[in-house]
């Protein structure tokens, strides 16, 4: 009995050697080269010894102040942080020499993750350890991380080619997620190109802060989603030069807003050509000048123009169509006419558009010359005729007057009765 009390005595006793040896490898002792006495978060003495969690706003960095004091002379010495369950270091200070009996201080930055469940506890531990791997002490910081209320992001864009030619659409896919605290409603997503005023607008509908599948058994649960993907169509203009330009895509509804760049490359995009045979042309006042254009569609769909006058004042232009359909690889040729009542150089020009866009134009040049043609050298003609008619006139009043009989007076004998 009595060597049974002694063997329990003996396991008891080296019990507690271990569990104090456990504790002071995990506590500040006089072995390690140094020991942590303080730690201050964004300025605010942080009681480790009490484990409290600091409340933190998801995606913050955070800096992380470490105040140590050196047991011994050391060289190579760093400070880290770590978020736990994480791989790697988050950050560190650089290499440095300590000395015994000295206090040092030094700052991290931690960025705290941002993907996480509406709130989650995080862990930063802060360690103190030489370049040749000896630890000297550690303490945690625990964060109770928590959402902003209304959040978004925009977590990918996709194209199927990242290079558009000039006049087409393109399409991009884009996933957008809820990483607030809150669910959000009315989302959208806008596409927008500042060079080339190029603009569209996807709904996006409501989001969940979290994703809630249908329960089982339950009618009482929607279900909801905290991403949501679709597509939207940017049309590139006509007109729009070949180059690089960085596509905005905004997401916002009522609460929040964020934005994201996708760069594209435009290349030419010619599809539609004006020609004229000849450009400039003269002709009499009053007269008809003729002109005409040639409207080539050389793109692989049908083309619909609409044709605009700008002519200078005192010239008058008329289209025989002021709205002209090209089937795809085809061309069609347009007539038009100008007449003025007055001598002169005047321009004018056709504005050739398409989906709202101005594809070409196409300028001309009329040259009025000499009088209007009833006073120029069709006048002499006019005034042959008139005085033609007014001697055939007279010729047959002549005629009339001259073959018309004189009056005689009729003579009355006396009569008696």
């Amino acid at each position: 009995m009595e060597t049974i009390m002694k063997a329990r005595k003996f396991l008891a006793s080296l019990v507690a050697v271990f569990v104090l040896a456990l504790v002071l490898s995990q506590s500040v002792s006089a072995e390690t080269f140094a020991n942590i006495t303080s730690i201050y978060v964004d300025g605010v003495n942080y009681d480790f010894t009490s484990g409290q969690d600091i409340g933190i706003e998801a995606g913050a960095v955070v800096p992380i102040q470490v105040v140590f004091t050196a047991n011994m002379d050391a060289r190579d010495v760093r400070v880290t942080a770590r978020i736990r369950g994480s791989a790697g270091v988050d950050d560190s200070s650089e290499l440095f020499a300590i000395i015994a009996g000295n206090e040092y201080r030094k700052t991290l930055y931690v960025e705290l993750p941002r993907d996480i469940d509406p709130s989650e506890r995080v862990i930063v531990q802060v360690e103190l350890e030489k370049q040749d791997g000896q630890l000297g002490t550690w303490q945690k910081v625990y964060f109770e991380v928590q959402r902003k209320s209304y959040n978004l992001e925009i977590l990918s864009v996709d194209s199927v080619s990242d290079e558009v030619s000039a006049g087409d659409v393109f399409a991009l896919d884009v996933v957008l997620k809820n990483i607030g605290f809150e669910p959000t409603k009315d989302n959208y997503i806008e596409a927008f190109i500042p060079e080339l005023g190029a603009r569209s607008r996807v709904y996006f509908g409501d989001l969940s802060e979290i994703d809630q599948p249908i329960r089982q058994g339950s009618s009482d649960r929607l279900n909801k989603e905290d991403t949501a993907q679709g597509r939207i169509y940017l049309k590139i203009p006509s007109n729009a030069a070949a180059g690089v330009y960085d596509v905005e895509l905004t997401a916002y509804n009522n609460d929040a807003e964020t934005t994201t760049v996708k760069r594209i490359v435009v290349t030419s995009g010619v599809k539609s050509s004006v020609f004229s045979t000849l450009d400039t042309k003269k002709f009499g006042v009053n007269e008809m000048g003729e002109y005409t254009m040639t409207i080539v569609n050389a793109g692989n769909s049908i083309q619909i123009y609409t044709l605009v006058i700008d002519a200078d004042a005192g010239l008058n232009v008329n289209l025989d169509e002021t709205m002209v359909a090209v089937p795809a690889g085809s061309s069609k040729i347009v007539k038009l006419t100008a007449n003025a009542g007055k001598e002169g150089t005047y321009n004018f020009a056709v504005n050739v558009h398409s989906d709202g866009e101005l594809v070409q134009q196409e300028g001309f040049i009329a040259k009025v010359e000499g009088s209007s043609a009833i006073s120029s050298g069709n006048a002499a003609v006019v005034l042959t005729i008139i005085l033609a008619i007014i001697f055939i006139v007279l010729l047959v009043v002549l005629i009339v007057l001259l073959t018309r009989k004189p009056v005689t007076k009729e003579e009355f004998g006396e009569s008696y009765y």
